[in-house]
């Protein structure tokens, strides 16, 4: 009682382990940077353009007169290109898209983080829950043993049911060595999402490996999809590639440069102001196949957000129903099933000592009770890794929501 007491305080519950997940996963950090990194692109693209200091010599060497640098010529200008079509407010809005669409990204990254620890906690539950099922089955093996022992040297059993005992006894016993083994693995692999890679150590874990409520019916899964972070990508990159459009649209307004200075001659020793103005001719390239590509491009991100609700929509709906076949076939296992074959191996067992059945009909009794139990733990995982997959799609999560740097403003899609 003392050492069950000892583990139930060091138990770690599923949100426990999230945090530490949480404080010491690289991809937390990466997030930051990567966002940080965007704030930084943003105010970059809202930048104008550096002006340019232009020194020029003219007639400094040549033929005849010119032969002597007294002819020379100089100036020193200063140039500024003045951008037209609105292109640093184009660029603007098309990087706090991207810096949106980046911390959008940030939290899918981080939901499928937490389906990932959520997946290696249920292992460990899992674990647990094998441990204990083959624990017992240790138990009854080790009251087969004795009972058969017991009439085998009162002369009611042969010595082949005492050997099939002893033989049952040591499989199981090499099974329980095996899921002590699978459930320190198990821990191992939870504990690496911490960093902790060289764990050696049993984890405990607490909580419900079933642990969404029950009753969802199939409209309140899909209602969270319109809302959900990956519907809210699909379209911040319609947004975005709108954004990219109307940049491609300013960069085909051509820009204006102007320049302005002093030019000294050097014959007299005279100076003279000098100003000047240049823009590029389209003659060319007038940006028409850019503004084509964007819109091109826009159209496949629109084509790309429906393909992803199809895709999204028939995920959630399979694991919905792999959930639900795999709690009414738990129902029918539980109520019925596990209890007729607990009766059946106990009635069995009774008739057993009183010489009515063998012992093989005792191992069959008992291998139909362990069959049940092994489809009932398979049955509880099937449905705890449907629920981990609905859990990263419909709930709100609010442990993912609450660390992001900064919260995402609503905005419409235009057309």
């Amino acid at each position: 009682m003392a050492c069950s007491a000892a583990a139930n305080a060091s138990a770690l519950t599923f949100e426990q382990v999230w945090q530490k997940v949480v404080e010491h996963h690289p991809l937390i950090t990466a997030a930051n940077n990567r966002f940080e990194a965007a704030e930084f692109n943003r105010q970059s693209a809202g930048l104008r353009p550096n002006p340019r200091l232009v020194f020029e010599a003219e007639n400094f060497y040549g033929s005849g007169e010119y032969e002597r640098a007294g002819q020379a010529e100089t100036a020193f200008m200063a140039e500024q290109t003045f951008e037209r079509g609105g292109k640093r407010e184009a660029r603007s809005r098309l990087s706090s898209h991207n810096k949106t669409g980046q911390q959008l990204e940030s939290r899918r990254q981080l939901r499928l983080l937490r389906q990932e620890v959520r997946r290696r906690f249920n292992q460990v539950l899992l674990a647990q829950e094998r441990l204990r099922l083959t624990e017992t089955q240790q138990e009854i093996a080790t009251n087969n043993t004795q009972t058969v022992a017991r009439l085998h040297e009162a002369g009611a059993a042969t010595s082949d049911d005492l050997a099939r005992a002893r033989v049952q006894l040591q499989s199981i016993e090499l099974a329980l060595t095996r899921a002590r083994q699978q459930q320190l693995s198990a821990s191992q692999q939870l504990a690496a999402q911490w960093g902790d890679m060289f764990n050696a150590e049993v984890i405990v874990a607490a909580g419900p490996l079933l642990f969404m409520r029950e009753g969802l019916t199939v409209d309140q899964v899909l209602a969270p999809l319109d809302i959900g972070i990956d519907q809210k990508i699909a379209e911040q990159k319609i947004r975005a590639q709108q954004a990219e459009v109307n940049l491609e649209k300013a960069n085909a307004t051509v820009d204006v440069t102007l320049a302005a200075g002093v030019r000294r001659f050097s014959a007299t020793d005279e100076y003279a102001f000098t100003v000047g103005a240049s823009v590029p001719l389209q003659i060319f390239n007038n940006n028409q196949a850019d503004i084509d590509s964007a819109y091109a491009q826009m159209r496949a991100a629109q084509s790309d957000a429906d393909y992803l609700k199809r895709k999204i929509s028939a995920e959630v709906l399979a694991a919905f129903r792999r959930w639900q076949q795999a709690n009414q076939a738990l129902s029918t296992l539980e109520v019925e099933i596990l209890p007729a074959a607990k009766n059946v191996l106990s009635a069995t067992r009774k008739a057993y000592e009183r010489g009515s059945y063998s012992y093989l009909q005792v191992l069959d009794a008992q291998n139909s009770l362990l069959q049940a139990e092994r489809q009932r733990l398979e049955l509880r995982a099937d449905a705890a890794d449907a629920m981990t997959i609905l859990e990263r799609f419909i709930e709100p999560l609010a442990p993912i929501d609450s660390l992001s740097v900064t919260s995402v403003a609503p905005q419409e899609i235009t057309p």
